[in-house]
């Protein structure tokens, strides 16, 4: 009988170690090639995110913001230095830098002119993507009420969820109130109260009325511009989401606070330049830069919804950007003018966005198989791992909620469930870890799976059980078990290694023409409008536009030989352009790229020369870094402007996608 021999320990060894070696000599020989794999896969993957995002957002086309702004946190003096948040027109969207000195904890500094020392912003949430995260007027219709939990009302989970939940910056507001303008008005003159949907406004003196109620406080959104003498030349700024409120009992000292007077049913006005922070270089308001917005009431989860005032929401969740509206609200009507001209209730929201590094990825657990779901992205980060500036991560930042009223703040990795508004709980019973999870994450390959009737009974802790547990988002933070996932839509909120965002860009829906520089937010300049500024063919925007597209309906025009032209209905890239006469570098587009006769504008003919301007495109950014970010230790002057200076090298690393799809929405200027 033959005997079969086999390969010996030592002969698989050697073969092993000479593949070993071959594969290493290849790597050694041809790293760039690898590295173009990479690069390539990281590309095409940005590509599908990019896509994603916009075909997410088209889906829900209704509720798109107004716009999307860079913002920058100041200070300003009123009745008392406060950290605010203005919206800046100066900041490009294509700036990747921070928005502050950044110190060796770790955070951005922003000065206190009045001395308090400041606030340190963790860097990460006030740089690159993130200098660009200020929603403005979210949503609209108001969602039918059902249950959510315990509490009963009209939820909607808002686009760009992990949100600031900080109850100066999340602001939801009613439908524009209608402006009447007023002259000859003295300072704190107090006038006959307004109609509920109407304000009054003195641009001369710096004042406006706004209607109070009886019984009850009532606050509004002020947006303003005011302009400012810099050293001889006028300057304007942008005061985005002021809070104001008209009380029958105000604090005295507060300058956002004013008297309403139910016996005599006047009101005092609010004090623009005050609001404003004052100052000796104030120069006056712009013209008919005043609107204002009638304030939802933000109630504590505990509280009951008032059956007879419709203005009223909660946040549940927290950062995870649940709104849940008075039931109230859905079919309730305001009025306009006339006693028979009333329009449903709408619910507009102003946000931050918590930071555009959270992905969120949307999916609907499978009827048929094992709800198993794979990710965008692979190498998900989980708490614990070194970051590129070599800290630890901490998870994603926010409380989230465990039941029973406590909460576990280093999260790495927030299932939400979109039907009910609730968090999955990791464990299928909080209380019973041997009852197995309600999914796991293989952090490596990017992939959750969730529990499921289909499955074996969990063996340990650590295997899936035959259900998932759902913790609602009411004041009990009532916990149901036994559910299954099966049919049901559920959002993933995590980070993944090398700093991948997912960032969206929206144009202002209405850009105002005016007739001066410099310009502020959603505004744009008709060149020579002031004889000698800026180029005859040209219209300037704000350096915030960069980039965007907008749709212009009417352009009136001569040519070279004096003939009347008009464009109508063009679309245009904004992009910088060589300095001309307008001062500075701004965004703008030439019509002499459509007309290459085109000489000048014309305003004479019919008194304006440009109307109807608005933002076209929506644009949805992926950017990721892969390079390793290095730091000095110290906080001198020195020692700031040399890790300024290795931030700088470490932001010229990021690689970026861009996906742009377009709208068009008309305004009526």
């Amino acid at each position: 009988m033959r005997r079969r021999k086999g390969f010996s320990l030592i002969e698989i060894l050697v073969v092993l170690v000479v593949l070993l070696v071959g594969i290493l000599s290849v790597i050694r020989i041809f790293p760039l090639g690898f590295a173009a794999l990479s690069n390539t896969r990281d590309y095409t993957m940005a590509q599908v995110l990019a896509r994603g995002e916009i075909d997410k957002l088209a889906s829900r086309a209704q509720d798109l913001p107004q716009q999307i702004l860079p913002v920058r946190y100041v200070y300003v003096n009123s009745g008392g230095w406060q950290l605010v948040i203005q919206a800046s027109p100066d900041t490009d969207p294509r700036d990747l830098g921070p928005g502050g000195e950044l110190h060796e904890d770790g955070n951005a500094f922003i000065p206190d002119p009045g001395g308090s020392g400041g606030t340190l912003i963790p860097w990460r949430y006030y740089n690159d993507a993130n200098r660009v995260r200020r929603i403005i007027g979210e949503g609209g219709t108001i969602p039918a009420p059902r249950p959510v939990g315990t509490e009963f009302g009209g939820l909607r989970i808002l686009n760009f969820a992990p949100i600031v939940d900080d109850i100066n910056l999340l602001l939801v507001y009613s439908a524009d109130m209608e402006g009447e303008g007023e002259s000859g008005t003295t300072s704190g003159q107090v006038m006959e109260n307004p109609d509920p949907w109407e304000f009054r406004h003195d641009d001369e003196m710096g004042q406006v009325w706004l209607p109070g109620f009886p019984g009850r406080p009532v606050s509004y959104k002020l947006n303003f511009s005011y302009w400012i003498n810099n050293g001889g030349q006028l300057r304007k700024i942008d005061i985005i989401d002021l809070v104001v409120t008209v009380t029958p009992t105000p604090a005295g000292g507060n300058p956002r606070e004013r008297l309403y007077n139910a016996a005599t049913n006047e009101v005092a006005p609010f004090d623009l330049r005050l609001l404003a922070g004052g100052g000796a270089n104030w120069a006056g308001v712009v013209p008919d830069s005043v609107s204002a917005n009638r304030l939802f009431d933000r109630l504590t989860t505990a509280s009951i919804f008032n059956p007879d005032y419709p203005y009223e929401y909660k946040v549940l969740n927290g950062n995870l950007g649940g709104v849940l509206f008075n039931p109230l609200a859905y079919n309730f009507r305001e009025r306009r003018g006339r006693p028979r001209d009333s329009r449903p209730l709408t619910a507009q929201v102003n946000y931050d966005v918590y930071n555009w590094h959270i992905i969120s990825d949307d999916f609907r657990a499978d009827r048929a198989r094992s709800p198993i779901h794979k990710l965008s992205l692979q190498r998900i980060k989980a708490a614990g791992d070194i970051l590129n500036d070599r800290r630890r991560y901490d998870g994603l930042g926010f409380p989230v909620p465990l039941g029973g009223g406590q909460f576990d703040t280093q999260r790495a990795v927030v299932v939400l469930d979109l039907d009910s508004g609730g968090i999955v709980s990791p464990q299928a019973d909080p209380n019973n870890p041997a009852a197995g999870l309600s999914y796991k994450v293989d952090y490596l390959r990017g992939v959750i799976a969730m529990g499921a009737d289909s499955l074996p009974g969990p063996g340990s802790p650590e295997d899936l059980a035959q259900s998932i547990t759902i913790i609602m988002p009411d004041a009990n933070q009532t916990v149901v078990t036994n559910v299954q996932p099966s049919g049901r839509n559920f959002r993933v909120f995590y980070e993944a290694d090398n700093d991948w965002a997912v960032q969206v860009f929206k144009a202002p829906q209405n850009i105002n023409v005016i007739s001066a520089l410099p310009l502020g937010i959603a505004q744009a300049y008709v060149g020579n409008s002031i004889p000698g500024i800026g180029l005859a063919t040209r219209i300037y925007f704000p350096l915030a536009d960069n980039g965007t597209k907008v749709s212009i309906r009417e352009v009136w025009y001569r040519d070279t030989n004096g003939n009347l032209k008009a464009l109508r209905d063009h679309d245009f890239l904004l992009r910088l352009r060589p300095l001309d006469s307008a001062g500075q570098p701004l965004p703008s587009i030439d019509i002499r790229e459509i007309d290459p006769q085109a000489s000048a504008f014309d305003f004479q003919t019919y008194g304006y020369a440009v109307r109807g301007i608005g933002g076209s495109s929506l644009r949805a950014r992926v950017i990721w870094n892969t390079a390793d970010k290095e730091d000095v230790r110290g906080d001198s002057l020195t020692q700031i402007q040399e890790r300024m200076d290795l931030h700088d090298v470490w932001t010229r690393q990021w690689r970026k996608v861009e996906v742009e799809s377009f709208l068009t929405r008309r305004d009526k200027n």
